[in-house]
């Protein structure tokens, strides 16, 4: 297996970068670029930003699933409903 490298970017100072929630993780934890508490109501779809930018080398693919604990147990997902 080669090793890739993503280039991030930080778009503003409350990004913070994507990192392992634990060693055997097949992915990364996103974080949302906010200073400030974000309510989602049943039904309704909001946008909330990472503050970051990625370059996904050629031949890879990138993607945003709903893995986490808080997302199963509060029935959060991203819109296009993967990782359910």
């Amino acid at each position: 297996m080669s090793n890739q490298t993503i280039r991030i970017k930080k778009l503003n100072v409350l990004a913070k970068t994507p990192l392992h929630g634990s060693e055997t993780a097949a992915g990364y934890d996103l974080y949302a670029a906010t200073d400030f508490p974000i309510w989602i109501h049943p039904h309704e779809t909001v946008k909330v930003g990472t503050g970051l930018s990625m370059e996904i080398p050629d031949g890879y693919w990138g993607a945003i699933f709903a893995r986490s604990g808080l997302a199963t147990k509060m029935g959060l997902r991203p819109t296009n409903c993967v990782g359910e």
